[in-house]
């Protein structure tokens, strides 16, 4: 078994009122972030990467672009989004900070979703 402190992750702290602890592996990237209150992240999308998101407390306003129209979904606690290869942003309009965590990787285009499901190995 690894353990990893939160001391060994690589510490960002963008002007645009994002804090995130990144641990970053050798097939994905394992991400915590906190985003401030009333703060908007930079437009940005990824070219290669496959990005899942999940809301630990808090609402963010997700905003993405799609057939050239700009769409937006609040997104709340136990949410999870995956903004594909899109255009997307960010806004934090509450007076609270916002936890999520990403999970980033490249897709391989297997399907590997049964052997994930039954890969638990009892031990006697």
């Amino acid at each position: 078994m690894k353990i990893f402190s939160q001391e060994e992750a690589k510490f960002f702290d963008s002007p645009e009122g994002r804090k995130a602890w990144i641990f970053g592996f050798p097939e994905y990237e394992f991400q915590y972030d906190e985003q401030q209150p009333k703060t908007i992240l930079k437009w940005h999308h990824h070219a290669k990467i496959w990005e899942t998101i999940y809301i630990i407390e808090g609402e963010l306003v997700a905003r993405w672009k799609e057939n050239g129209e700009e769409k937006e979904h609040i997104v709340k606690t136990g949410d999870v989004i995956e903004p594909e290869f899109g255009s997307h942003t960010f806004e934090n309009r509450s007076d609270g900070v916002v936890k999520f965590i990403a999970v980033k990787f490249v897709l391989s285009g297997e399907d590997k979703k049964k052997m994930i499901e039954k890969d638990k190995v009892y031990d006697e």
